[in-house]
């Protein structure tokens, strides 16, 4: 019993030199993955739907919910990512309007107009 002990306990103290490694490396990758999820770059430009005046996202974040103060009645994506824009304030996948691709213009539709109040970038909405 006393060998299977130790060989217990090497086998443990094998598992504990490679957890360390593997963990700093596991750290250094989720370290180095915000660092890629970068910020779409250009501009997402509306109208806004309750005054009618321009409004600009500059290098909106990817992958993050943007209200869009005052509803946007009209909006041209300038950045280099898909902009998803939402009937609400939270990126409500049911409440999608549309998907506005890079360079790409979007207007409200649907009488009565129903203004974007979100709007999400990156590849996915």
């Amino acid at each position: 019993m006393g060998n299977s002990a130790r060989a217990h306990t090497s086998g443990r103290g094998a598992v504990l030199r490679w957890t360390g490694p593997v963990l700093a490396g596991a750290l250094a990758l989720v370290t180095v993955l915000p660092a890629n999820a970068h910020a779409a770059s250009g501009q997402f430009t509306y109208i806004r739907g309750d005054n009618g005046a321009p409004a600009v996202l500059f290098n909106p974040p990817n992958d993050v919910c943007l209200p869009l103060d005052g509803g946007a009645a009209h909006a041209g994506n300038d950045t280099d990512a898909t902009a998803f824009v939402y009937a609400d304030g939270a990126c409500t996948p049911e409440q999608g309007l549309a998907i506005v691709g890079v360079g790409a213009t979007w207007d409200q539709t649907n009488p009565p107009p129903l203004p974007a109040r979100s709007v999400r970038f990156g590849s996915t909405g």
